[in-house]
């Protein structure tokens, strides 16, 4: 099981296909993975594009679809005696 004290960041990006990538060898590979996402932008100013987008588009488009991509950074964290194997596989 992974938890905060036993983890080590494996990878941050901000391309979710690179993370994909490394994800994907961890589980072909069967090492135990946590995949956290974390966004750039404030709750405030999401909360102002979902109001607007309501406004201009009466509630047809959902405000994460219009944020860049770039606004979410993946962080990939592997169990400490993990690490090296990991980082190994992926190539990092």
């Amino acid at each position: 099981m992974i938890t905060v004290w036993n983890r080590k960041v494996l990878i941050q990006d901000t391309d979710a296909q690179n993370v994909a990538a490394v994800w994907s060898k961890l589980r072909e590979c069967k090492i135990k993975y946590e995949v956290v996402t974390k966004t750039h932008t404030s709750s405030f100013k999401r909360m102002l594009t979902q109001k607007q987008n309501i406004h201009f588009n009466m509630g047809g488009v959902p405000a994460t679809w219009t944020e860049h991509p770039a606004d979410y950074l993946y962080i990939v964290y592997v169990h400490k005696n993990d690490y090296n194997r990991a980082k190994e596989l992926c190539n990092i």
